[in-house]
């Protein structure tokens, strides 16, 4: 696999997982509205209707993937930062939460005291594995582990980079959702730097499955589609191309994915895609 340092590139590689071992995919990128939460939601669910074991992971002090599926955040003191600083003793189990219509996905929604955690983290040595430890913990019932991550290149950003590396024990890698527009392009290249110095000042691999295009819509004009043929001249792989539907923002209203509430949508089929590709199979629509 080519690469810059020990930051893997995408050479459109079919992803196997370790056995015994959850996938883990950071879904990130610190320019926020490129569609970050909305690919990893409805990726997850794609996965679980494929019928995958899936937990998404909302490591967005915002929530929005956590209100994105119509959940509660979670109560204080048994929940996702908590955990991470070792703060809650009972079963990491009683801190997921299921999603209607998907049997496959758990969730482990955000909560209010994700607000007060990234500064705790900087106080906390071996802050970068804090998150992997946990998921290690989960890694073994699930088939993939999805994580939204903030828009932001913080402690959590880089927590969450950390825990999709691949090495001897693990399989992982790492979705940037972006937008066909001149300052995606610029927040790709400052990710790209910031994930390519992690990699090398921690000695890990970073593998970059490749980009998700969101909200396409080839009518906008020049700099869309200059844009657009700039990405696919890229090193990396262009995994998915979602077009700016309805269905998309109906979900966020309905407090549904698209693969739910819109089954037979074309939207949805670009979802399904998107997970076959990454897992390097067929696409099945599920009666």
């Amino acid at each position: 696999m080519q690469g810059m340092g020990s930051c893997g590139r995408s050479t459109g590689v079919v992803w196997s997982r370790v056995p015994g071992m959850a996938v883990v995919t950071a879904v990130t990128n610190q320019k926020g509205g490129v569609g970050k939460t909305a690919s990893a939601v409805n990726l997850a669910a794609a996965l679980a209707e494929a019928g995958r074991r899936v937990l998404l992971v909302d490591l967005d002090p915002q929530g929005h993937g956590t209100a994105a599926l119509g959940l509660p955040k979670a109560p204080d003191g048994a929940n996702l930062a908590a955990a991470l600083l070792g703060q809650y003793a009972g079963d990491l189990g009683e801190l997921l939460v299921g999603v209607d219509g998907l049997e496959g996905l758990l969730v482990l929604p955000t909560a209010e005291e994700m607000f007060l955690l990234e500064p705790q983290l900087y106080a906390r040595t071996g802050r970068e594995l804090l998150l992997s430890r946990l998921l290690d913990a989960y890694a073994p019932a699930f088939d993939d582990i999805i994580i939204d991550c903030p828009p932001s290149l913080g402690a959590l950003t880089d927590g969450a980079l950390v825990a999709a590396r691949t090495d001897a024990t693990r399989t992982g890698r790492v979705v940037i959702p972006v937008q066909a527009e001149d300052s995606s392009l610029d927040a790709l290249r400052l990710l790209l730097t910031q994930i390519a110095t992690l990699s090398d000042v921690l000695g890990v691999r970073i593998d970059i499955a490749g980009i998700v295009v969101n909200l396409f819509d080839r009518r906008r004009g020049a700099v869309v589609t200059s844009t657009m043929d700039a990405f696919a001249a890229g090193e990396i792989d262009v995994l998915a191309v979602i077009g700016d539907r309805k269905e998309i923002r109906e979900g966020w209203r309905r407090r549904s994915p698209v693969i739910v509430h819109a089954p037979d949508s074309e939207v949805a089929g670009w979802y399904r895609d998107l997970a076959a590709r990454l897992t390097g199979k067929t696409a099945e629509v599920t009666a």
